[in-house]
């Protein structure tokens, strides 16, 4: 593979995971900040739903997609030393990871 389209595959997952959280995100705002749940069974309620756990999930995996080629690019355009820099992306995906599974520990658990 040439080095064009590993970077064309990162700014195409850059783009799609960028596009699902422009997307999603204003349907979060107004359940949380217009249509709030009344209690924790009205929450569970709206998160049970399938459209909207497929939904999270995509969310959840957009983030941690986005949040790694940011990250990434990030990292390999300024940390010059090879061993600082796989160092942290190594921090780094190890953070994305908990996090995601952490998410989705949550979403199983509704």
């Amino acid at each position: 593979m040439t080095r064009l389209a590993s970077g064309l595959r990162a700014w195409t997952w850059q783009r799609l995971s960028g596009l699902w959280l422009a997307l999603f995100t204003p349907v979060l705002l107004w359940r949380l900040l217009w249509a709030p749940p009344a209690d924790y069974p009205a929450w569970h309620g709206w998160v049970a739903r399938p459209a909207i756990t497929l939904g999270l999930i995509l969310y959840l995996a957009a983030l941690c997609m986005h949040a790694w080629v940011g990250g990434r690019d990030i990292l390999m355009d300024y940390v010059s030393h090879p061993g600082a820099r796989l160092a942290l992306l190594g921090g780094l995906a190890a953070v994305l990871i908990a996090c995601a599974l952490g998410g989705l520990g949550i979403l199983y658990r509704i």
